[in-house]
This record gives structure tokens, C-alpha cells and sequence, in this order.
């Protein structure tokens, strides 16, 4: 019988520590997900509103901190600052409207319509911004109204919409502050794997013979790749707007500074990748012919190669950019250094060959202006001191 019991209460024991592993499990999740944290701090700031409010002004209910709080949590901290200040000044200028209209007017449809109008005017003209214009309105509707059978209305409705603003900018700045590096991080991998296939997919063709319609192909998937510098372009804007005001996360202001570096990088990389790939395709395009058979097999091999080495530079590169890794800084060091040379025997085989294909030249150009770019960028990030052996 002892025995059964002691089953019975393993049992509960095993099923309570099931249940507290799951709860541990949802909360990591939570935590983890920026919609869930979200979701969690607006219930944190409307609760905490709420107490300082009435703390601070003994307001049996002050409903407006909360709602205040609420509506000007945002996404970011800058955004929660600009539109907090945005309904302060709309809750002001509305209640100015409401008490000068006060004096003049009796309440009736004609006044609430006329105070609405000035104060949508008003904030309009001021510029108050998308969420002070509408605070304006309905403030000074509610200050004409309401305000009449409440003495001391006006002030309440300030002092708490400015405590919950001041409680959202504060939740927001302390608990889980948000940080769009990341998704500007993946952003920036995913152009760098989109530039540099186009160079690894030229590569490929060049040795099998590059046809016009190929190089086509080349050009047109280059140009398409300036959707990918865009992505890079808004997540570093929306990675600048979550770090503003965000005094938990200076360091990474950084970070960002060497994503911005690496972006203006990989976006001089692709305006080279799409010279190179539109002069492949106006030279085979023009010869009518694939590009065999107006190079001589050494210099297509080579070209190739230099086209490889380019495009596992930029992948190399970016990881360079994410982790600042002293092996990848060399190892990106020594492919360079490969490029380097390869494009140096290119340009013997142009003089030292007659009628040598001249659109060549210009390809080499590219290719050099963006070795020196990424060169210079990643000795920024990385500085090397090369021992005797690596030199």
C-alpha cells in the first residue's frame, strides 16, 4: 500500500516537473519573440502608468496614464518619444481650444463642432503630427464636455497623459529594448550571397562558354540584385531608429556603424559585378559568338578563377563584418592576394598578345576597385600584423 502511494506521489511529482519545464519552455519563447515581449511590455507600462499616476496625484482613477501609455509604446524608443511628445502637445493645444472656446459658447452641436474644427486646425497648422492632431480633437471635445461637471478635468487629463508617456519611454528603454541589428545583419548576408553567385554562376559559364543569351541572363540576375541593397538600406535605417534613445544598447551603435561601413562596401561590389556583367554581355553580344573563341583558353581560365576568388571574397568578407574574426581576415587577406596576382598575369597576356580581347581592361578595373575596397574595409575591422610566415 506504501508502495502505491509512493507511485501516486511519483506520479504528481513527474507531471509537476513536466508542467514546470513546458512553463519554462512558453516563457523562453516569449522572451525570444519581440511580438510577445512587445505584447507583455504594454501591459507592464498601462499597469505601471496607472500606479504612478495615482500615487503621485492621488487620481481615484486615472484612466488616462494607461491609455497614454499604451498608445505611445511603440516598435522603437525614438518612436515611442516622438509620438509621446506628439500627444502631449496635442492634449495641450486641445485643451487651450476647449477653454477659450468655453467662454464664448454654450454647449451644443454648433460648439463641439467649431471646437473640433480649431483644434484640428490648430494642431494641423502647428504640425503636430499624426497622433497630436487627433489628441487634439477628441481632448478638447472631451475638456468642453466632460470637463464642465469635473473641476480640475484639464489638469488631470495632462498630468497623466504625460505620466504615461514618460512610462511607456521608460518600459520601453529598460525592459527587452528593442534592436534591429539582426535583421540588418541577415540582411547584409543575404546581398552578399546574392552578389557574390552572380560572379560564382559567371564563373561557371566562362568555362563552359559564355553565349550571349547567358551573359544576358548574367546582366539582367546582377540588376535584380539591387533588391537585396534596398532590404540592406531599410533594415539599417529601422536598425538606427531602434538604437535611438536606446541608452541600454549604446554599444551597439558600434555595430551598426560597421554595418553602415559594410553596407557602402557591398554596394560598390555590386555596382562592379554589374559593370563586369554588362561588359561581358555587350563584348559576346557584339562577336555574336561565345567567349572561346575570341580568348584564348588560359585567359578564360584565369578569368574565371579571378571571378571565383571574388565572389568567395565578398562571402568571406561579410563574415568578417559579423564577427570581426582575425582567421577570416587572413584568409581573406591570402585570396586577395591570389586575385592580385591572376590579375596581374591578365594584363601581361593583354600587352604581350595582338588583338587580345581590349573589353578585358575594363573587367580588370572592376575587379581591382573592388579588392582595394574590401581590403581597406576589412583592415579597419580587423587589423592584421602578419608574422614572417603569412607574409
Amino acid at each position: 500500500m506504501a508502495g502505491r502511494h509512493f507511485c501516486i506521489d511519483l506520479g504528481w511529482l513527474l507531471h509537476a516537473t513536466s508542467m514546470k519545464q513546458h512553463l519554462f519552455s512558453q516563457l523562453r519563447g516569449l522572451f525570444r519573440s519581440g511580438i510577445d515581449a512587445q505584447v507583455l511590455k504594454t501591459g507592464i507600462a498601462a499597469g505601471a502608468s496607472w500606479s504612478v499616476a495615482h500615487w503621485l496625484f492621488q487620481t481615484p482613477r486615472p484612466y488616462f496614464a494607461p491609455l497614454a501609455a499604451i498608445l505611445s509604446l511603440q516598435v522603437s524608443v525614438a518612436d515611442s518619444v516622438s509620438k509621446g511628445i506628439q500627444r502631449v502637445a496635442g492634449v495641450g493645444a486641445g485643451i487651450v481650444v476647449a477653454i477659450v472656446a468655453g467662454h464664448f459658447f454654450r454647449l451644443s452641436a454648433w460648439s463641439v463642432g467649431i471646437v473640433v474644427y480649431v483644434a484640428v486646425f490648430v494642431s494641423s497648422r502647428l504640425k503636430m503630427g499624426p497622433q497630436g492632431i487627433p489628441q487634439a480633437a477628441i481632448t478638447a471635445l472631451l475638456v468642453l464636455t466632460v470637463g464642465r461637471l469635473a473641476p480640475g478635468y484639464a489638469w488631470l487629463r495632462v498630468v497623466d497623459t504625460m505620466v504615461g508617456v514618460a512610462v511607456a519611454v521608460v518600459v520601453n528603454a529598460l525592459i527587452w529594448p528593442p534592436d534591429a541589428t539582426p535583421s540588418a545583419e541577415t540582411a547584409m548576408i543575404a546581398l552578399a550571397q546574392a552578389i557574390s553567385e552572380v560572379l560564382l554562376a559567371l564563373c561557371r559559364d566562362l568555362l563552359d562558354g559564355l553565349s550571349p543569351s547567358e551573359a544576358n541572363n548574367h546582366l539582367r540576375r546582377a540588376r535584380q540584385v539591387e533588391q537585396s541593397l534596398d532590404a540592406v538600406h531599410d533594415a539599417i535605417k529601422r536598425a538606427e531608429k531602434s538604437l535611438k534613445w536606446n541608452f541600454l544598447l549604446v554599444k551597439r551603435r558600434k555595430r551598426l556603424t560597421t554595418l553602415r561601413q559594410a553596407g557602402t562596401v557591398l554596394e560598390h561590389a555590386l555596382s562592379q559585378v554589374r559593370g563586369i556583367a554588362r561588359t561581358l554581355f555587350v563584348s559576346v553580344g557584339r562577336d555574336h559568338y561565345p567567349v572561346q573563341l575570341f580568348l584564348s583558353h588560359r585567359v578564360v581560365r584565369n578569368l574565371a578563377k579571378l571571378l571565383s576568388l571574388m565572389g568567395m571574397s565578398l562571402k568571406i568578407y561579410v563574415r568578417i563584418t559579423l564577427g570581426a574574426r582575425p582567421d577570416a581576415a587572413y584568409q581573406l587577406e591570402r585570396i586577395l592576394k591570389q586575385a592580385s596576382m591572376i590579375q596581374r598575369l591578365l594584363v601581361e597576356e593583354i600587352g604581350n598578345t595582338p588583338g587580345e580581347w581590349g573589353d578585358l581592361s575594363a573587367i580588370l578595373m572592376d575587379v581591382e576597385k573592388m579588392t582595394e575596397d574590401l581590403l581597406v574595409s576589412s583592415h579597419r575591422l580587423v587589423p592584421l600584423v602578419f608574422p614572417n610566415s603569412q607574409v
